[in-house]
């Protein structure tokens, strides 16, 4: 049941592409196009804008696994999605950073994949469509990560593993 349920909302999210692609043209009203990356960045942003309310991530289950790491911010991980497996709408990792009064403000998420064999990982993770995100293997824990920059802006880019806005 879980698994149509699953079919059924890539089928829509096909047709709903389709759509979106089939009306769309260079001339409307001079706008670009996006392109796919940026179609499923939004997609994405649109499915976990849950976990700007804070307690969303901790209710989920997501705990802390760095503390406060400069230019990132706190990572949160769900353990249920560390399964080595890049899904769009499921990153294992939201970042928080602390405001003025203390309070998680969500940041980024960060996908994070465990190869099989970690000495020996392989090429990156297929991610998002073309070749704008940056993959990069932390050999101090084992695992490709991938950060977007999906609340705060990075003035390095939405895929740069940090972001020079996020204090030391």
């Amino acid at each position: 049941m879980n698994y149509r349920k699953e079919c059924l909302k890539v089928l829509l999210l096909g047709i709903g592409l389709s759509v979106l692609v089939a009306c769309s043209s260079d001339d409307d009203n001079n706008t670009p196009q996006l392109e796919a990356w940026e179609i499923e960045v939004n997609q994405m942003k649109a499915m976990t804008s849950q976990y700007v309310d804070f307690n969303q991530a901790v209710d989920e289950g997501r705990i802390d696994v760095s503390g406060y790491v400069p230019n990132m911010g706190h990572h949160y991980l769900n353990p249920a999605l560390s399964d080595g497996v890049f899904e769009i709408n499921k990153p294992e990792i939201i970042l928080y950073v602390p405001d003025s009064n203390g309070d998680m403000q969500m940041v980024a998420v960060e996908y994070s994949i465990i190869p099989d064999d970690p000495d020996n990982p392989g090429n990156p993770p297929e991610g998002f469509t073309g070749d704008q995100d940056v993959w990069h293997f932390n050999e101090m824990i084992g695992q490709w990560q991938l950060h977007v920059w999906t609340v705060l802006d990075n003035p390095d880019g939405i895929f740069a593993p940090h972001n020079p806005v996020i204090g030391d």
